[in-house]
């Protein structure tokens, strides 16, 4: 559990000055409250309870009396009774999160604010402040139910009856669901996943444990998979889909409980990766044994493009996020009447209607769907394999895969021609390359795409020795399948501000160490199983150790 931060209340009364003082005196971040404001306890939790690296305001969507602009999950413009903003999207509800992450800045920001002696609440001037002087303020939501901020009593009291008529367990499971998730996810999946959070709640499980939990299931269906009959698929389809159910549970279990890691977040994506490649292992290994067809070729084109595609998807989030916080921010003077943001130009085309409320849902979620996310890719792979067997799988899977990459990387392109053509100085992409010497990234505007090339190089030159050499099996597939691997634990290592220790990296060969040694050994006809068992137990085995024995040293110390 994570520690609860301190909240204060503050009134119409309380000076700027009091504000800063009662956070400056304190050593932990603190939550400021107007205490005229009325909202239910698992969204001042937002606040209070959930790890954050920034300053944070909790902000509705009542648009009628939107008082705040928010852009990219940030507070970009706020408001008090001295300011006003250009194009407020969201109210803000008087509930202010300061980090001692960013004392020094807030001091010198709060402290200017002081002097100018604007007139407004002490928390909205707070804001006003941090926002000005191009100081992070995250935006969290609150929704799924009523709040207010108002000095006038009835209005707090009916909105506190309202609260009280709701069902803060129910409440606490809707707030639990993840942002941004798939069409199947979120009208099929979640539907049973929310009664295993209930279940897995009531009986104190904790996230790591469900996590577990559907890792053993996922790895059951693909050794479903690996008998090829007909009945075994078909169990094998079903429980992937389990799998997957569970494995949505984890998340709202941790959103629920706020109970949050960084083993966890590494467990849950890691493990993803693992279920969906041995499913591809079972399916190839069962298709090859019981029915003599040979699909080892292309489980690993599918595996090598699924790779490819994962590893662009999280960097291109990363570089554009690190591009953004490179930026060098314009600060607005406190008291300035304008708020340095430029209202969006519209459209005065007569011949164009807006598009109706239907059809901007509609475009949403096929939109959510072509781009292909865990659950519609996890249906397709269970559909396919329950009616059609594992060739039907690695014949139309490529096939959608290529679509939505096509889909995604047209956008993501114009995009990156919009960018500015420099290096970024975060070390996200070049911690890796794994090539087993420093070196910056290739390319200043397609970074991104860096890991994902390297990547389709290895297995592109690997799946062709294997398969002109007849070596394309089991024992090649385990060797791509720990190469992935070790990428993937690469990626999750850079995301989170790591990289492999020297020595675990040199033990992995590197990439043309890798190259290198596997083709002499085609060459020379040595037996694939001793390289296969080495890379799987460094890769999968050695490096999760040691990543789990560094992070809960870390946490101890």
């Amino acid at each position: 559990m994570n520690q609860t931060k301190q909240v204060i209340r503050v009134s119409q009364q309380t000076p700027l000055s009091d504000l800063l003082q009662s956070f400056l005196a304190s050593e932990q971040d603190l939550v400021f409250i107007d205490e005229n404001t009325v909202i239910t306890e698992p969204h001042l939790e937002l606040l209070t309870d959930f790890p954050r690296g920034a300053s944070a305001a909790l902000v509705g969507r009542q648009t009628d009396f939107a008082n705040t602009q928010v852009s990219q999950g940030s507070i970009v413009s706020a408001s008090s009774a001295s300011h006003t903003v250009t194009s407020p999207n969201r109210v803000f509800t008087g509930a202010l999160y300061l980090s001692q992450k960013q004392r020094a800045e807030i001091e010198t920001a709060i402290g200017e604010a002081i002097t100018s002696k604007a007139t407004g609440h002490a928390i909205d001037l707070a804001l006003v402040a941090l926002v000005r002087a191009t100081i992070r303020v995250d935006a969290v939501e609150l929704l799924e139910a009523p709040f207010v901020r108002s000095s006038e009593p009835e209005l707090r009291d009916k909105t506190a009856k309202q609260i009280q008529k709701l069902s803060i367990p129910r409440l606490r499971l809707k707030m639990a669901n993840r942002a941004n998730d798939g069409f199947f996810s979120v009208y099929v999946l979640r539907r049973f996943s929310k009664i295993l959070t209930w279940v897995a709640v009531k009986i104190g499980a904790t996230p790591n444990q469900v996590t577990i939990a559907s890792f053993g299931i996922g790895l059951y269906a693909a050794y479903l998979f690996a008998q090829g009959d007909t009945w075994s698929l078909i169990a094998g389809a079903i429980l992937l889909q389990v799998s997957i159910i569970v494995d949505c549970v984890d998340g709202e279990l941790a959103r629920y409980t706020r109970k949050f890691s960084e083993l966890g977040a590494w467990l849950d994506a890691i493990t993803d990766r693992v279920k969906e490649y041995a499913v591809f292992l079972g399916l190839a290994y069962g298709a090859f044994v019981h029915h003599g067809q040979n699909l080892w070729l292309l489980a690993a084109i599918m595996m090598a493009i699924q790779t490819f595609r994962h590893l662009s998807d999280y960097n291109f989030s990363q570089v554009v996020k690190a591009r953004s916080a490179e930026q060098t921010p314009v600060p607005v003077d406190f008291m300035a009447e304008w708020d340095g943001i430029t209202p969006e130009q519209k459209t005065n085309d007569s011949d164009s209607e807006e598009p109706s409320y239907f059809m901007k849902r509609l475009r949403y979620w096929l939109g959510k769907i072509i781009i292909f996310p865990i659950g519609e890719r996890w249906l397709a792979i269970s559909f396919t394999a329950a009616v059609g067997g594992a060739l039907f799988t690695f014949t139309l899977l490529p096939m959608l895969a290529v679509f939505s990459m096509i889909w995604v990387y047209r956008v993501r392109l114009y995009k990156t021609i919009d960018m500015e053509k420099k290096r970024i100085k975060s070390p996200v992409i070049s911690r890796q390359l794994d090539l087993g010497f420093p070196v910056k990234t290739f390319f200043k505007r397609l970074d991104w795409l860096e890991p994902s090339l390297l990547r389709g190089l290895e297995f592109g030159v690997l799946i062709t020795l294997f398969t002109i050499t007849g070596n394309l099996g089991v024992a090649a597939f385990v060797i791509l399948f720990s190469i992935a691997f070790h990428h993937y634990d690469n990626l999750y290592r850079a995301m989170q501000s790591e990289q492999k220790p020297e020595w675990l990296s040199i033990m992995g060969y590197t990439v043309f160490g890798r190259l290198a040694l596997i083709g002499a050994a085609l060459y020379l006809g040595v037996n694939l199983d001793f390289f296969a068992g080495y890379f799987f137990v460094w890769f999968l085995l050695v490096s999760s150790i040691q990543w789990v024995v560094s992070h809960r040293a870390k946490n101890k110390g």
